[in-house]
């Protein structure tokens, strides 16, 4: 009897990714970076998609998981780098590949220039509907459209949410206060609701 995929990965505790984060810092073994690359690097892509285009998304996605590598052989190399090594062992391992994948999009962000663009009017209210064309549309292709609307810094706190970040997860990955991520997300489901017409 075949037992279903998450009852599994339950019974079998190295599929936690703290113990394989654990084990890859440790061996250095392909077999748990690729564990890992599997279970997040689609949330990641979807993260960094939203917030640039597809060929940066896929450039800073690759760039994320290489600095993983990095993390590991120098956490190897330097016996001194020990705590290193604990802190991130000890950590939530998708917030902090979270946190690596978005510092990482905003340093090439500066590196085109474009970071100063990107946080204009961080808390506005947006006043201009969508297009009638999209309102035609099916509701997933019209909430993609409000959502690309949206300032970066709202829809990248908007996103978290749904990835399943909390408020005080979001503000930590994020080095801003709680009360600023709730701003955000106030006025990221607002704008959501205006573009759609529906409360959200």
């Amino acid at each position: 009897m075949q037992l279903p995929l998450a009852i599994t990965n339950w019974y079998n505790s190295t599929s936690s990714p703290e113990r394989l984060l654990t084990n890859y810092m440790t061996t250095g073994k392909n077999k748990y970076l690729s564990l890992l690359v599997a279970q997040f690097n689609l949330p990641l892509y979807h993260y960094l998609l939203s917030q640039s285009n597809k060929q940066l998304a896929e450039d800073v996605v690759q760039s994320t998981w290489l600095k993983v590598i990095k993390a590991q052989k120098s956490s190897k190399d330097n016996s001194e780098n020990h705590n290193q090594q604990s802190t991130i062992q000890q950590t939530n391992v998708k917030s902090w590949l979270f946190t690596i994948a978005r510092n990482t999009l905003i340093d090439e962000f500066r590196r085109q220039q474009k970071w100063q663009n990107q946080l204009l009017d961080e808390n506005i209210m947006l006043t201009v509907s969508l297009e009638k064309s999209v309102q035609a549309a099916d509701r997933l292709t019209q909430f993609n459209a409000a959502l690309v609307q949206l300032p970066f810094l709202q829809r990248e706190a908007f996103i978290f949410q749904q990835e399943g970040f909390t408020l005080n997860e979001i503000a930590e990955l994020t080095n801003d206060s709680f009360e600023t991520v709730k701003s955000r997300l106030r006025y990221a489901r607002n704008n959501l609701s205006h573009l759609l017409g529906t409360p959200l």
